[in-house]
């Protein structure tokens, strides 16, 4: 069975590293994000399963991502 696929976004790099810490033993993390442009990018070129984000993030938060 394949792991699903998730995409970090945060603007604060320990929280970042806390959750893939957190959710490498059962999910593969493709990539973090530190802002919500970056993210939008990030997601179009490597199509996560699960994107996990922060709501308030610079140049775009979470919620008009």
């Amino acid at each position: 069975m394949m792991r699903p696929r998730v995409l970090l976004a945060d603007d604060h790099t320990l929280l970042l590293e806390a959750f893939s810490k957190l959710l490498e033993p059962k999910y593969d993390i493709v990539g973090t994000a530190t802002d919500g442009r970056k993210m939008l990018s990030m997601v179009a070129k490597l199509k996560p399963d699960v994107v996990l984000m922060d709501i308030n993030m610079p140049n775009l938060n979470g919620f008009d991502a």
